[in-house]
């Protein structure tokens, strides 16, 4: 088929078609082909297909809608192999330039001023043994798994809806009781809105779901072709590998687009005074719905002034038995299905818990972790370090999937890695005296941050959910650090309870927490990094060497780790 394509450029037409007329062709003439003839292996247009029906009456002729079969004719392209912009055509080159494969059409309409134009033979030598291609069914395999597991998310929080509604309803039906007949209409009205707002957001769980199994379709679809293109030469696999790596972009951009979105939920609030006042009301009560967004859970119930108090606590074990030291909690963060990820620095461990906070699994890492941030979906990072001499200065990428940790990737750094936090598409990095902003492949932004008059200036880092205001604990100098989204400090906080700050954990409606550990107390701190609003916890109330904390919204807790074999969850109001 390169032929009607250079044939068409040659002669100066004024369009370029992807299946030109045989017939047409022939006569010099450039006609846009819309029907194939399976036996005769030719293309014809509107006006040369009906002498072809009239002179081959039992052919077998497809016409657009079947242009998938087009390809089983000899001399058509192969699927993986076929330029998407120009189906007629094989692809050929690779731009350095644009970073894209290239047929021959694709370079003399887009890409003839480019200089990095290169044979894809000549690209694809060696490509069995690079270590990404060799990776990449494990690759496909492990984002399958998620986009399982994001479907079976989806499944449960559509029947949790479902409870949500009755309890809802059931609520109404006290209220409806404590008033006469004349609230018929009310109670009509609104769970009609209830039943709207139910229905909007399980048309979103199923949007979702469907896009979980169109791009589980696409990725197996991939990967069949490649692995059944082994034996046909190493082009077809450099074609099917930047394929691939194309569609997992899309299919992670995708996730961590759903994953902004952990849980669908319905809250509903009656309105005060209801039994006196309610002549002046239209429904029982007030019914909002609620995203649970990202790696911190939506915390749209305590408006963003609240202050917060404890209620109690209670301890939840995690030192396991193979364990032959007391734990040292680093790093904590929560996943969407409401499982925790924790650092244990002692025994090198990073620990998953149900929960009910209880080891289900864990996995070794090299060296001495430290911090833990959610990436999206069931993913997290965590630093590694080596701290006698620094060999070691590593962010690991762990997958949880059906309930184990899996390592996946792991990016190198030249200065340490202590704290980690994620926000957009990029990773924010603390090496103890800077704070460096990275691609998610591991490419240096900038250095944003440094202060150098300490070794542990820039400890951990905790970032607001609009991305404006980052907060960092600076360890030696007793010091809450805030800063806006360039760089420049805002304010630097100093108290006689912030003594040894070392874990932050800001919440997506802005409550900010410092957890200290020379004075073994958690606080509260106003979003703008400026006052103390609460101590929380001491001591006394199991507060130990205290390194890690996050707020979990799905039980209004703080969880909070240390020097200690238990986790600390305060009820908090």
């Amino acid at each position: 088929m390169a032929s009607n394509f250079e044939s068409s450029i040659q002669r100066g037409c004024d369009f370029i078609h992807d299946f030109v007329c045989s017939p047409c062709e022939e006569d010099g003439l450039n006609t846009e082909a819309q029907y194939f003839c399976n036996q005769c292996t030719k293309y014809y247009c509107v006006n040369c297909v009906p002498v072809h029906y009239k002179l081959f009456k039992r052919h077998s002729v497809l016409d657009r809608t079947d242009m998938t079969k087009w390809a089983a004719a000899p001399g058509m392209v192969d699927v993986l192999e076929r330029c998407e912009r120009h189906p007629g055509e094989a692809l050929k080159l690779v731009c350095g330039d644009h970073d894209q494969l290239c047929c021959h059409v694709c370079v003399a309409m887009d890409h003839r001023q480019c200089s990095a134009i290169q044979h894809i033979p000549d690209v694809a030598k060696g490509i069995r043994k690079d270590p990404e291609f060799r990776q990449l069914p494990q690759r496909v395999a492990v984002l399958r798994l998620q986009i399982e597991d994001m479907k079976n998310d989806r499944k449960k929080n559509s029947s949790s809806l479902r409870k949500t509604r009755t309890a809802i309803v059931d609520e109404i039906k006290v209220i409806r009781r404590k008033i006469n007949d004349i609230l018929d209409k009310m109670e009509k009205t609104t769970v009609q809105e209830l039943d709207g707002l139910v229905a909007a957001q399980e048309l979103s769980i199923k949007k979702d779901m469907e896009s979980c199994t169109q791009m589980d379709d696409e990725l197996k679809n991939i990967i069949d072709d490649i692995q059944s293109k082994d034996s046909s030469g190493e082009p077809p696999l450099y074609i099917g590998f930047r394929k691939c790596e194309g569609i997992i972009k899309q299919a992670n951009e995708i996730l961590q687009n759903m994953s902004n979105v952990v849980k669908y939920d319905l809250t509903f609030r009656k309105h005060n005074g209801i039994e006196d006042n309610w002549s002046s009301v239209k429904t029982f009560g007030e019914l909002n719905e609620s995203n649970v967004f990202g790696a911190q859970p939506c915390t749209s119930l305590f408006p963003r002034d609240h202050v917060f108090a404890t209620e109690g606590y209670k301890e939840y074990n995690v030192n396991m038995s193979s364990d032959t030291d007391t734990c040292i909690i680093e790093g904590i963060c929560e996943l969407p299905g409401g499982e925790c990820v924790i650092t244990d620095y002692n025994h090198m461990k990073v620990k998953l818990l149900d929960q009910e906070y209880r080891v289900v699994d864990h996995c070794d890492v090299p060296k001495f972790p430290f911090d833990v941030c959610h990436i999206g979906g069931n993913e997290v990072a965590v630093c590694v370090n080596n701290n006698n001499n620094d060999v070691r200065r590593e962010l690991h990428f762990i997958n949880i999937t059906k309930g184990k940790l899996v390592t996946t990737r792991k990016l190198s750094f030249t200065h340490r890695c202590y704290g980690a936090a994620h926000h957009g598409n990029n990773l924010y990095i603390s090496s103890g005296t800077a704070l460096y902003v990275y691609t998610m492949t591991g490419k240096l932004i900038k250095k944003m941050y440094e202060d150098e008059s300490a070794d542990y200036t820039v400890r951990k880092i905790a970032i607001s959910n609009d991305g404006k205001t980052i907060y960092i604990t600076n360890l030696s100098n007793n010091q809450l650090i805030t800063l806006d989204n360039l760089g420049n400090k805002l304010v630097t906080f100093t108290d006689p309870d912030l003594r040894g700050p070392y874990g932050v954990h800001v919440t997506t409606a802005g409550h900010v927490f410092v957890c200290c550990l020379k004075t073994d107390t958690v606080l509260q701190v106003d979003k703008d990094g400026k006052t103390q609003l609460a101590t929380l916890a001491r001591k006394q109330d199991g507060v130990n060497g205290p390194k890690a904390l996050y707020f979990s919204s799905r039980s209004s807790s703080l969880v909070v780790g240390g020097w200690k074999d238990t986790l600390l969850v305060l009820n908090v109001r």
